[in-house]
């Protein structure tokens, strides 16, 4: 007597759920190929000669060179603006993500009077273009002595609407009962909130804190505007000053967007699946 197989047979996808897919699949491959053929091409034209960029048709350099990056390094000062961003961008991110996650904390878990209606007052200023408070925020820097310091494009994002937001969201699906527990065993706020509640909140944070790096290693008109002195200016400031060093030097300025693009690109592969993660929990959507 034969004995039935206990595995069953794998189901095959009907012929028209495959063709319905083909063509979200080669959208999805031409919108990838979009955006990544523009940082190839940077890539590659960051190795080659001004004579052969500029002429040439080839996608691939045929001769490598690193000189377009010794000349950066060696007669832009980028070394100094490099270190400037990193300064301001990690000393924004940690106590931006810091402030934030306590924010979010104290509007998901704690009740006070108009707690609700502070909160949408908070999110209303994500409405104001930052155009607008320009000017004041300037005025603020000035009298504050911060003007042409590092200190001045730092204090300035030490706190952030949107991280708010997004750690609220995620505080509000910590379970009540345990941070009650804590409380009735004589833990106070403070050790509540670094031993129960930021571990249980990595994931979020590493997202934000992903966002906050990005966002100040980009940034470029707030330095613009209070950076002056050339060893004061950071990555994106140094990269549009070689327009008016190098106006036609595209191998410099491809070399220069790398350099500017390195730190993100690490900062992401470190923390890529916190990231996903982070978003995920927190209930937004990416």
């Amino acid at each position: 007597m034969e004995v039935a197989s206990a595995r069953p047979g794998r189901r095959r996808r009907p012929l028209s759920t495959t063709l319905a897919q083909i063509g979200p699949h080669v959208a999805l491959i031409l919108c990838c190929c979009s955006s990544i053929v523009p940082f190839l091409w940077m890539f590659m034209a960051s190795f080659r000669n001004y004579k052969e960029l500029v002429t040439s048709r080839s996608f691939f350099p045929q001769v490598w060179t690193l000189k377009n990056y010794q000349d950066i390094i060696l007669r832009v000062n980028f070394p100094v603006a490099f270190k400037n961003s990193v300064v301001a961008a990690i000393s924004v991110t940690v106590v931006m993500v810091l402030t934030s996650s306590a924010l979010g904390f104290v509007f998901a878990k704690y009740r006070f009077w108009g707690k609700e209606q502070l909160f949408t007052i908070l999110l209303s200023t994500m409405m104001v273009p930052f155009a607008v408070v320009l000017v004041p925020l300037y005025l603020t820097v000035a009298r504050l002595g911060l003007v042409n310091q590092l200190g001045g494009i730092i204090v300035t994002g030490f706190w952030s609407t949107f991280g708010v937001f997004m750690m609220r969201q995620f505080m509000e699906t910590i379970p009540t009962e345990i941070i009650d527990a804590a409380r009735i065993d004589g833990a106070g706020e403070p050790r509540i909130f670094f031993t129960i509640v930021i571990p249980m909140a990595s994931a979020p944070m590493a997202a934000l804190a992903t966002f906050g790096f990005m966002d100040n290693w980009d940034s470029f008109l707030w330095p613009l505007v209070v950076l002056n002195s050339p060893n004061k200016q950071t990555v994106p400031l140094i990269i549009a000053g070689l327009r008016s060093l190098y106006w036609t030097r595209y191998e410099l300025w491809a070399a220069g967007s790398m350099l500017s693009v390195v730190p993100i690109m690490a900062v992401y592969a470190f923390a890529s699946q916190y990231f996903i993660r982070g978003i995920a929990m927190s209930g937004l959507k990416a």
